[in-house]
């Protein structure tokens, strides 16, 4: 077999390269795979374009070593690039959410037989606007702190520098309000929120017991909206959230749907941002892909 690993070597874990050299010492002593190439990125969009530049059958498949936002990029270049090329992850960034829901091989060892066996998962893809997402779109409070936080603490802190940050965004603006419109099926009303999320799986903000069960190939995508609320009520929610009773919560509407328009409902500036990144503002349309993406899973 032939394999491609796309490389983010500024991701959130430290000294992670000579695991992924141990990694590839694995799959090559085994006979797993007969050729591999190394891809690192250096700036952004190279994980993107490097694995839209794949051809069908060039590789059997391509490995994204990084975190989330290096996950975004390597199913945006597989969507755009139309390879269908077999995807395996290994999580070395610091929230990592998407592999919260998967559980990829923690050890060389395993990964090599998680490769050997070759087990396939067609998962969905989220698509906003022109672009894709593999497990969220969130908008609100905390939406993108990932995206404010440097890589020398995301290197030092893991998670704790998300945390961090989203404490000081507390302290300096409180939870701001925000008056969006939702447009679904399921859902159609202007609502006054703290935050909303659009899932493709159970995970986000780091929070993967918080969030109701959701398999990332049932061809739907979950929306919740947390509704304005006092902020005596915020602890209970929190509460709520680690025993995976969020969406039971009294200002917490949830749903399920193929297809959604979201967009500010008093002409506000609202940052929106997906898989842990930036992606723009209001409005956008979001919509599922069903099996899209065929994941390499133990």
């Amino acid at each position: 077999m032939k394999a491609k690993f796309i490389i983010n070597p500024s991701s959130g874990k430290q000294n992670f390269l000579k695991s992924i050299e141990s990694v590839v010492g694995c799959l090559v002593l085994n006979q797993v795979v007969n050729q591999v190439d190394v891809v690192y990125t250096k700036q952004e969009g190279d994980a993107l374009a490097e694995a839209k530049n794949i051809k069908k059958g060039e590789y059997d498949f391509v490995v994204s070593v990084g975190g989330d936002g290096t996950l975004n990029d390597v199913v945006n270049g597989l969507m755009e690039g139309g390879s269908e090329t077999p995807l395996a992850v290994i999580s070395v960034g610091t929230a990592n959410d998407f592999a919260q829901y998967v559980k990829p091989p923690q050890t060389p060892e395993a990964f090599c037989k998680m490769i050997m066996e070759f087990k396939i998962r067609r998962i969905d893809v989220g698509r906003i606007d022109d672009r894709y997402f593999i497990n969220r779109v969130s908008g609100g409070f905390g939406s993108n702190v990932g995206d404010r936080v440097s890589q020398e603490s995301k290197a030092v802190l893991g998670k704790l520098a998300y945390y961090m940050e989203g404490a000081l965004d507390f302290s300096k603006k409180g939870v701001e309000t925000l008056k969006v419109r939702f447009d679904s099926m399921q859902f159609k009303g202007e609502r006054e929120v703290i935050s909303f999320m659009v899932l493709n799986t159970c995970a986000g903000f780091g929070m993967y017991r918080g969030l109701p069960e959701k398999d990332p190939d049932d061809g739907t995508l979950d929306v919740m909206i947390v509704k304005k609320m006092d902020l005596g009520q915020m602890p209970g929610l929190g509460i709520q959230a680690l025993t995976k009773k969020m969406v039971k919560h009294p200002k917490v509407r949830h749903f399920r749907t193929e297809r959604i328009r979201i967009e500010s409902a008093d002409d506000t500036d609202i940052v929106v941002d997906y898989d842990g990144q930036v992606f723009g503002k209001l409005p956008v349309e979001l919509s599922v892909i069903p099996k899209a993406i065929k994941l390499i899973v133990p």
